[in-house]
């Protein structure tokens, strides 16, 4: 469908039948412009959103489908092309007021033009190297003090390019030693920086001489001196990494390995000009190995997925899957794929039974028997999605012999009108379905002659992207905030005492805990309603989600349980004991590991996903309130609340890796992985703590409001939102300048946030 088409039918759908009841319900009623005020230099650009608020309780992003007028095209215009549509553009000095129309309703901003009186560049000063690259940036000063980012707009110049170039946008390329001065430039205006560029003199790698197990990452840190003096310069991202023997271990870029198989070999980092620094390496093999499924039925012409799992000494356990190498006794009965993509992938070939091995030095042994299958039904049952989105359909056979397993890639799924919902039969996306236009669609799954379908109703209803969702535990709701404008938007009701808050945006779902009364609350972000309850644990607190596998994980603080939610069909399926007062829950769905902390235990538990088990406890700081993982890195970082520190854990090995002191009363915890960042909120000081997680050290205390607590990471926008339970507002920071841009009025007791990537 192509986007005029689209624009075309929601505003059909959205304006048509203005005679009926059921049209004047879902009539249009009001419009709001983001932002209500805006400051711009002269030929620069500001984007205006426009939101359409329905009778029926609707909320649609109408930025593409308004008209937009500008009051003053002297002072300021605004586009309705498509593609930059509601994007206005400074021209004179003054004031306009941008208005987004649609039928007989509207609403409006304003754009205020100012000169820009001044121009600063940041940094001030930066040392540069050799071969790298650094990032300035233009701020420009306006007549009437308002401050506007030019760096993408201002002329970028170096003093002497032979040294350092600068690009378009204030990246410089250092290419010889000196100094150089870098220049942004706005029409008589000019403002400066200094860089310094000098060359690598040597390197030091660490750790050195390690020994890991197979499956376990291990990260390298280049530490360089420099030839101005400077002696812990981090050069890891510029050195060239490599491994002697990839097939024991490899090693990116940025100084990430991870043990392939058994054996020693070295890791090496090189840079023209200086001496190659090596370490050496021991890659250990595991003690044993498990496969799973243990015992599993499948069907002729159907594949299955086979998983690794090796144990090592001291207990511990790693995935094995994709470094085993795979057999089966009886290939005329099932194949078993080697190929790298596909490890541990078994297709049935014809009725029998056959012993699937995965080998690794040790070996572990699973029995596949391949039978008829009985029937098979397809799950979710009333699946209802807006134009736009996606879901994924699962499909659960039932065996000759009353076993029951999932099919959904050995299925051929098909749909009566893919004009309305498609699904894709293709590997890895087997039984999504994609909705293209509103209407209804009956999907259908087929295998070995059997079938079973499911109708799927598309909606007109999208979710714009641009959202947080913040629980206000002072009144009982689920509040929206537009990200793109930095506003409120309502309020839903849920139960009483929300906490934590999780958000699937395939599936315009959220999930609210409320400590209340032991439930939680499903809301459909789409339509801003609550449309079902779950009752679990006494006091669930925080929540995690893992959507590929449509599991949801609530941490009961008054049961000392973890409640498991089939977000599929919304039903519990395990509760797990755990420590003492649990409170927050972080998922690692490559991992199969679940990690939620204890507040009373002072410890981490970390579950197994597969078996719904505690598999291990991890002793950290007291009073643990909150975790965020970076599977990347194998890191995981705990808020402790009754101290003055950030535990540092290493997943690959359950282990205490450092405490990181960051101040009072830590309350939450946030990891963007992309900039090697932890953001912690400290309720004792009203702070944000900016984490380099490179050195483990703090870089920056921003201050925030009173009582911050839950805080997310938005990291396509470069945005942090930090919630303010004493001041019932959210704090909006620029990562890049780790300063506020934007604070969030009209909360009522904020706890947790959870924003749509």
């Amino acid at each position: 469908m192509t986007k005029g088409f689209f624009v075309a039918l929601v505003m059909a759908l959205l304006l048509c039948g203005c005679n009926g009841s059921d049209s004047q319900s879902d009539a249009l009623t009001t419009i709001t412009v983001a932002p209500l005020s805006a400051t711009i230099a002269p030929g620069t650009s500001r984007q205006f959103k426009a939101t359409g608020f329905y009778a029926n309780g609707g909320v649609v992003d109408l930025t593409d489908i308004v008209t937009w007028s500008s009051s003053n095209t002297a002072v300021a215009t605004v586009s309705n092309a498509a593609g930059s549509r509601g994007v206005a553009t400074a021209v004179g000095a003054g004031s306009s007021t941008i208005t987004a129309t649609s039928g007989s309703v509207s609403g409006s901003g304003t754009v205020t033009t100012a000169s820009v009186q001044s121009i600063s560049v940041t940094p001030a000063s930066q040392v540069g190297i050799v071969g790298d690259t650094q990032q300035f940036r233009a701020i420009g000063f306006l007549s009437n003090g308002a401050t506007q980012d030019l760096t993408e707009v201002v002329q970028w110049i170096s003093s002497n390019p032979a040294i350092a170039a600068v690009s378009a946008t204030g990246v410089t390329s250092a290419a010889s030693v000196g100094t150089v001065t870098v220049s942004a430039t706005s029409g008589s205006l000019t403002g400066t920086a200094t860089l310094t560029v000098v060359t690598l003199v040597s390197v030091v790698l660490t750790p050195v001489n390690e020994t890991i197990d197979a499956g376990e990452a291990l990260q390298f840190t280049a530490t360089g001196t420099l030839s101005n003096g400077e002696t812990s310069r981090n050069v890891t991202s510029l050195v060239n990494w490599s491994s002697a023997n990839p097939a024991i271990i490899t090693i990116n870029g940025n100084g990430a390995a991870s043990g392939v198989s058994p054996g020693s070999t070295t890791i090496s980092a090189a840079y023209p000009g200086i001496v190659t620094q090596s370490t050496g390496v021991t890659v250990q093999g595991p003690t044993s190995i498990t496969v799973t499924p243990a015992n599993p039925s499948a069907v002729v012409g159907s594949t299955l997925q086979f998983s690794a799992t090796g144990s090592f000494a001291g207990g511990i356990t790693r995935g094995l899957t994709t470094l085993a190498t795979w057999s089966s006794s009886q290939p005329g009965v099932a194949a078993i794929s080697n190929a790298a993509a596909s490890k541990g992938l078994a297709t049935a070939v014809a009725n029998g039974t056959t012993v699937i091995t995965a080998t690794l030095g040790a070996q572990g042994t699973a029995t596949l028997t391949v039978r008829a299958l009985s029937s098979f039904v397809i799950n979710p049952s009333n699946p209802s999605i807006p134009v736009g989105s996606t879901l994924q359909l699962t499909a659960v056979g039932t065996f000759s012999d009353s076993t029951t397993q999932e099919i959904t890639d050995s299925v051929t799924w098909s749909s009566s009108a893919p004009a309305i919902a498609s699904v894709s039969n293709s590997a890895g996306s087997r039984g999504v379905v994609t909705a293209n236009a509103t209407g209804s669609a009956t999907i259908t799954g087929t295998i070995n002659g059997l079938s079973s379908s499911r109708t799927v109703t598309v909606a007109t209803t999208a979710v714009p992207t641009a959202r947080a969702f913040v629980t206000s535990t002072g009144s009982s709701n689920l509040s929206v905030i537009d990200t793109a404008s930095n506003e409120f938007v309502l309020n839903i009701l849920v139960g009483p005492g929300p906490q934590g808050v999780a958000v699937n945006a395939s599936t315009n779902r959220a999930y609210v805990a409320n400590s209340s009364n032991g439930t939680i609350s499903i809301v459909d972000i789409a339509n801003s309603v609550e449309i079902d309850t779950v009752t679990v644990g006494a006091g669930p607190l925080g929540l995690a989600l893992n959507p590929e596998a449509n599991r949801l994980y609530v941490a009961n603080s008054q049961s000392g349980t973890i409640s498991v939610l089939n977000t599929a069909t919304d039903t519990v399926v395990a509760t797990i004991p755990v420590g003492s007062t649990p409170g927050s829950v972080a998922v690692g769905p490559s991992t199969n590991r679940i990690y939620v902390t204890n507040f009373g235990s002072n410890t981490i538990s970390v579950i197994d996903s597969l078996s719904n088990s505690v598999i291990d406890t991890i002793i950290v700081g007291p009073g643990p309130v909150d975790a965020a993982l970076n599977s990347q890195a194998s890191r995981l970082y705990v808020a402790n609340s009754f101290g003055t520190t950030l535990s540092v854990i290493n997943t690959a090995t359950n282990s205490l890796v450092t405490n990181i002191s960051v101040g009072a009363n830590a309350q939450g915890v946030a990891v963007d992985p992309a900039a090697n960042r932890a953001y912690v909120t400290l309720g004792g000081t009203g702070a944000l703590s900016v984490v380099d997680t490179t050195t483990n050290t703090v870089i920056s205390n921003i201050p925030v409001g009173t009582g911050p607590k839950g805080v997310a990471v938005k990291p396509a926008s470069n945005r942090i939102y930090v919630v303010n339970n004493g001041s019932n507002t959210v704090s909006v920071i620029d990562s890049l300048t780790n300063s506020v841009i934007a604070t969030i009025p009209g909360l009522i007791g904020p706890g947790d946030i959870a924003v749509i990537p």
